[in-house]
């Protein structure tokens, strides 16, 4: 469609061809349209896309409405959007241009890579302007600008293919809101598009077609540190066999109840903590088969007998710390430099929740420092604030990419802003960030690919030396 001028000419071989019309307008605005704007709309689209001219009275008198109608219907498509009209000298409309709707909610840079009408334009475009711009100046375009756009238009590629999927898979066209949160997914929550991809089938493969249900099922998988998809899989596989498990323990015990989060808790204590097996776990179910009624508790009894027998679950932990201070027969050094205290995976996890809450309230305390010592950051970080709340709720619309960078800029500028102030008072510029023990993992024990992090020894001797300061078990 784009831009295009209704001008004078003769009409009669238009009729010979076909009128484009975006699936976008068909789902989004057609079903609330008046009918005779509609009729104003795809009548004046058929001549735009072969710029062709029709005055208002041939167009009114063609539609069966009056010149008013006409005029009306316009300026209700240029309040939705759909068209740009610029007046004449006289107050009336010289000119009429009509607005691609993937251009109104997702940006030039998508619509040439999830093209209208299946028209495949994406680089063509870019690599024709490159290749002027070369001619005209002699000179290379910027690498780093070209990388970027290759990267976003990647994007939009993988954004292209998903929406098509999921139409195919489901049979209906997604709305543009829902194409919107599927673009916020990437591009504001940093959901990889393979794994959001992968979420989309998972999804409907268990019959969950809504789209919000998709992103946040997408959205725990990252969170919970499955940044790809063998991460994702890896993660279902260990939670089917969890599942299973479940379902062998309850089967063994005669109920034919589903487990609850508080079972699942209880039997995820054997065997994460306990570091039961399923066997181990089966034969403790079979033993609680003479009890008139079997339980989880008696189960859970069960096994912390048997480990009580085998010398309790922090044996080795224990006989370190008792000869932390014994040299060795075959080095002469403190046992303790030998080996490290075991604990279990739970407090590991405590430990680490522990200094994340510790690392936080410093943040905390150092903003109070500073906001009490220069009162103009009060007013940064109100400012800061806002500009974080208006990116999150920020819309999709035909200037939410301008909207979106200029807010962008203002962060900046106060970003600097800050750092400007807090080395007039004699702060260094990151004082006010938050400070991780361990860069790579940011204390959450994980690193980025799921992985267990390398300082996960190291925070299990703090931990060890933790629960026996504290008792916090």
């Amino acid at each position: 469609m784009g831009k295009a001028r209704l001008k004078t000419g003769e009409r009669k071989d238009i009729f010979l061809y076909k009128t484009r019309v975006e699936n976008l307008f068909i789902n989004e605005f057609l079903p609330d349209a008046p009918g005779d704007c509609v009729k104003v709309f795809l009548f004046g689209l058929m001549y735009a896309q072969y710029e062709q001219q029709i005055d208002f009275r041939t167009m009114a008198l063609t539609l069966g409405i009056t010149e008013k109608d006409v005029d009306n219907a316009w300026k209700y498509w240029e309040s939705k959007g759909l068209v740009r009209l610029t007046p004449d000298s006289e107050g009336g409309i010289e000119e009429i241009e009509f607005i691609r709707q993937i251009d109104l909610f997702y940006g030039k840079t998508l619509e040439e890579s999830y093209p209208v009408n299946g028209v495949e334009k994406a680089g063509e475009e870019t690599a024709a302007a490159e290749e002027q711009t070369t001619e005209e100046t002699g000179e290379a375009p910027d690498t780093e600008e070209s990388a970027a756009s290759i990267i976003e238009r990647l994007i939009n590629r993988q954004l292209r293919d998903m929406f098509r999927k999921y139409e195919m898979l489901t049979g209906r066209t997604l709305s543009t809101h829902e194409a919107g949160k599927l673009t916020d997914s990437i591009k504001i929550y940093n959901i990889e598009p393979d794994v959001l991809d992968f979420a989309i089938d998972y999804c409907i493969g268990i019959d969950k077609t809504s789209i919000d249900y998709i992103c946040k099922v997408a959205l725990r998988w990252t969170e919970e540190g499955a940044r790809d998809v063998g991460a994702v899989k890896q993660m279902l596989d260990k939670r089917s066999k969890r599942n299973d498990a479940y379902r062998k323990v309850f089967a063994e015990l005669g109920f034919s109840r589903l487990p609850n989060p508080a079972d699942r808790e209880i039997m995820d204590r054997w065997f994460d903590e306990m570091g039961c097996t399923l066997k181990d776990v089966l034969d403790a179910c079979r033993a609680a088969g003479g009890v008139r009624d079997p339980n989880l508790r008696y189960v859970n009894k069960v096994l912390e007998n048997k480990i009580l027998e085998k010398g309790g679950i922090n044996t080795r932990a224990e006989q370190v710390r008792k000869t932390a201070a014994e040299p060795s027969l075959q080095t002469g050094q403190p046992a303790a430099a030998q080996d490290s205290a075991r604990v279990s995976r739970k407090v590991l996890r405590d430990y680490y929740d522990y200094i994340r809450d510790e690392g936080e309230k410093d943040r905390k305390a150092r903003l109070t420092e500073v906001t009490n010592r220069i009162p103009e950051m009060r007013d940064i970080f109100s400012a800061e604030t806002q500009i974080n709340s208006l990116v999150i709720t920020m819309k999709p619309g035909p200037d939410a990419r301008d909207k979106r960078q200029r807010l962008k800029d203002r962060r900046q500028e106060i970003e600097e802003k800050k750092k400007e102030l807090l080395t007039q008072n004699g702060y260094p510029e990151d004082y006010l960030e938050r400070k991780y023990r361990c860069d790579i993992c940011k204390d959450t024990g994980y690193t980025d690919e799921g992985r267990v992090c390398t300082c996960a020894k190291e925070r299990a001797e703090e931990a060890y030396e933790w629960i026996s300061r504290t008792g916090n078990r």
